[in-house]
Formats: structure tokens, C-alpha cells, sequence
């Protein structure tokens, strides 16, 4: 069986189960109410970074029985004009093993040559990693599905849109769908201010070609922007309704006012407009 061992266990979050699962549930109970929320932006960093936006996103689906997560994210290493799935069937971290849903993962590497099986983007990769502490404890018997954008641009937001619309199994009511995204990489505070801003204005009004017209302008910086642009590509432009849960940034764990991120934790609604179920 290949396994998607953790790679950041120890740096990002606790390494030893128990004190993982302290911090995770620790964070939650911060979180807020649990919620009832079919799509979720959550960020990706240092627990003492971005642990609590996570907290408060996935606290906005805590409530609802989950069966499946498509969990999505940018790859911070190698671009790839591809949307990578994982060969893995589990990944593991401190709290255990997470089984990748293989039917899935096929058929989308099936449908469209946008799609590919490649493990080695998914071994680098820490932004999928960090979300899966928060969904072992709130969702322990779902299944997962894994997908890098190998790069932010139209063809490949279309062909993920595409397959979030039309695949049953993506469409499902009982599918909670997670992006793994910061609203800023790392800019001078004034500048990641604006930027953030500047998205969070653009998923409020569900202008995912804004998103993509600011990334390919390098107006836009957020590591996970083609993943947000694909899902407010499924609903074609015609508004958002998302709820921005809550906010930070790394000043509030560090001084340096020349590398500043900003987080976010936004949910959208459970009765998604392109649901089957």
C-alpha cells in the first residue's frame, strides 16, 4: 500500500499524537459554532500562524456528516500545467491514516488530460498536510481527495470547475469541499494589506476572473488562488455567498513588517448550487 507519510509534523504542528490532538481540539474549541458549510477556504501554515482562521473554517462544517473531502491547494514547488492526484491510497499523520477515495481519484484522471496521477508534488507538498489533522478529528471515517493545481490559469480552473459540477461524487451533498489557501504570500505590510483586501472583495462577489486577470498581473499573490477561482467558476459568476469567518496575519505572531501573510477562514453554504443530492 503507498502511504503519504506527514512531512511537516514537528515544524508545523505537533509530532506526537497526543499533543497533536490536544492543539487540534484546543483550536476548535476557539472556532466558533459548528456549522453546516459545503465549501471551505482554510490557510496553510504554522498552527501558530494560521490555526485559528483553520479552526474557525472547518468549525463551519463541523456539523455536517461529511463522507468525502476534496482537498485542494496550490503546489509551492515545481509548477505544473496539470491538475495532480495523488498514487498514494492513504495519508498519515500523527493521528493516523486517511484512505484516499481511489474510485474518485480514477475517474478524474479519466475525464479530462488536465488531470494526472503523480505522487511527487504530493510528497513535497505541505498545504494538503496541514488540514488534515482538523478533518481526522471532525470527520475521522471520511474519505479523501486529494488535488494540487500545478499552476493558477483558465484551462485549468475551467477543467476543475467542470469536474466539481458534473462529477457525482464531487456534486454530492455529503462532499465537504476544502481549498488550502493564504490571501497573501509574503509581501511589505501596506502591500499584503491591500492585497488582501482586493481578494477578499473578489470571493465576496464571486469574480473568479478577477482572481485569475490579478494573479497573471502579480497584483494578486495568494497561494491558492487558481483553487478559490475554480470554485466560484462553478457558479458562473453570479455572486458568491460567502461568510468570512475570521482573519490574521503573521504580525501577530511575528515583527517582520517586510514578509507579512494574511489568513483567512471563509465558508460557503451546504446547499451548494451545483449539488445532486
Amino acid at each position: 500500500m503507498r502511504v503519504r507519510a506527514s512531512t511537516v509534523d514537528g515544524i508545523f504542528y505537533p509530532a506526537d499524537r497526543e499533543g497533536l490532538a490536544q492543539r487540534v481540539q484546543g483550536l476548535l474549541a476557539g472556532g466558533g459554532p459548528a456549522g453546516t458549510a459545503g465549501c471551505l477556504i482554510s490557510p496553510h501554515a504554522a498552527y501558530e500562524y494560521s490555526g485559528g482562521p483553520a479552526a474557525a473554517a472547518f468549525q463551519a462544517a463541523a456539523a455536517v456528516p461529511v463522507q468525502r473531502v476534496l482537498l485542494l491547494g496550490p503546489v509551492h514547488r515545481e509548477a505544473s500545467d496539470r491538475l495532480l492526484l495523488p498514487e498514494s491510497e492513504t495519508y498519515q499523520t500523527p493521528l493516523g491514516a486517511t484512505a484516499v477515495d481511489q474510485e474518485t481519484v480514477r475517474r478524474l484522471a479519466a475525464r479530462d488530460p488536465c488531470f494526472a496521477l503523480d505522487d511527487i508534488p504530493h510528497l513535497e507538498e505541505h498545504c494538503l498536510e496541514v488540514q488534515l489533522p482538523f478533518l481526522q478529528t471532525l470527520f475521522p471515517q471520511a474519505r479523501l481527495v486529494p488535488l494540487l493545481m500545478g499552476r493558477t490559469t483558465a484551462r485549468l480552473v475551467d477543467a476543475l470547475a467542470a469536474a466539481i459540477r458534473e462529477e457525482p461524487a464531487l456534486a454530492s451533498e455529503h462532499t465537504l469541499i476544502v481549498v488550502s489557501a493564504n490571501l497573501t504570500g509574503y509581501r511589505p505590510r501596506e502591500e499584503a494589506q491591500r492585497e488582501a483586501q482586493a481578494l477578499l472583495a473578489m470571493i465576496q462577489a464571486g469574480d473568479w476572473r478577477g482572481i485569475l486577470a490579478g494573479t497573471e498581473a502579480k497584483t494578486l499573490s495568494s497561494c491558492g488562488a487558481g483553487c478559490i477561482a475554480a470554485i466560484l467558476a462553478v457558479e458562473q459568476g453570479l455572486g458568491s455567498p460567502a461568510r468570512i469567518l475570521k482573519l490574521g496575519s503573521s504580525l501577530e505572531v511575528s515583527d517582520d513588517e517586510r514578509r507579512v501573510v494574511h489568513y483567512g477562514a471563509i465558508a460557503f453554504p451546504k446547499n451548494k448550487p451545483w449539488s445532486n443530492s
